[in-house]
């Protein structure tokens, strides 16, 4: 549906984490021209619902697929996109060769990266680095509706999941802050409805990662941990086993920092507060 002037919000399912059940697909659409930003699974289901609404629209010409990040619930629909439009993949250089992995035989035609900008008719689209949930994950900025595209870094429905391989918690609360500078008016999230409270909604998730940052702290001043015992007191009884793997990398990421701010030591796999 149409959220702001020039954006229309798309939700399609896709095998993404609980509690989310879909993946945002948007399009940005001016003077019958339109980019998609994330492009959503392998399905047929998506794939019918996007092209219809396009039709519905007035058949804008989609001139490119702009991925956020390399995430199967959010990349893999571009194989059959960049086919039936006709029109090039972009990601950022970082993660080119993960998209391709999601999307192929399709290839990544071009790279963005911070301050390059992304024309749509007479739309500019500002493409902005913000990495923290992935190293190459990339949001985008629009000023004439005043629209942050956060990906997965500050989304609709829960929250999100920040650590190794991927994901980088100082970087990520580095990121965060930098997007409460735009002052946007509204959020448009991989995940979930249109956010229109923007600051507050930002200020909670830095909030939440500091406030676990310090309870995984508190917990190894008690006494020393391993991860799995870290793992298991901070989300006993509160995380389904499906996802119990993101709350160990989530621990994994916590830890890192600590360390890295030497408020934590590792001792051959058990953690002690210094």
């Amino acid at each position: 549906m149409q959220v702001t002037p020039h954006v229309h919000q798309l939700p399609v399912t896709t095998p993404t984490l609980f509690p989310a059940t879909t993946t945002n697909v948007y399009l940005v659409v001016h003077a019958g021209k339109a980019v998609l930003i994330d492009a959503g699974f392998q399905h047929e289901q998506t794939h019918l619902l996007v092209v219809e609404y396009l039709e519905s629209i007035g058949s804008p010409q989609v001139e490119a697929i702009l991925m956020t990040h390399y995430h199967h619930d959010h990349s893999p629909g571009a194989t059959f996109f960049a086919k039936h439009f006709d029109c090039p993949v972009y990601a950022h250089p970082l993660e080119v060769q993960l998209v391709e992995q999601e999307i192929a035989p399709v290839k990544v035609t071009g790279t963005l990266s911070e301050g390059d900008i992304v024309h749509v008719g007479n739309l500019a689209l500002h493409v902005l680095h913000a990495p923290g949930h992935t190293h190459g994950c990339l949001n985008f900025w629009l000023p004439e509706d005043s629209v942050l595209f956060t990906a997965d870094n500050v989304v609709g429905v829960g929250t999100t999941w920040i650590g190794p391989p991927d994901g980088d918690l100082r970087v990520y609360l580095d990121t965060l802050r930098r997007l409460k500078t735009f002052r946007a008016q509204w959020i448009a999230p991989g995940h979930g409805e249109m956010i229109a409270d923007v600051e507050a909604k930002i200020d909670f998730f830095i909030s939440r990662r500091l406030e676990r940052e310090e309870q995984v702290y508190a917990l190894l001043q008690d006494r020393p941990r391993t991860e799995a015992e870290l793992v298991e007191a901070v989300y006993r009884g509160s995380v389904h086993p499906s996802v119990m793997w993101v709350a160990e990398r989530t621990i994994q990421g916590i830890v890192i920092k600590l360390i890295e701010d030497r408020r934590v030591r590792d001792e051959q796999g058990t953690y002690r507060a210094v």
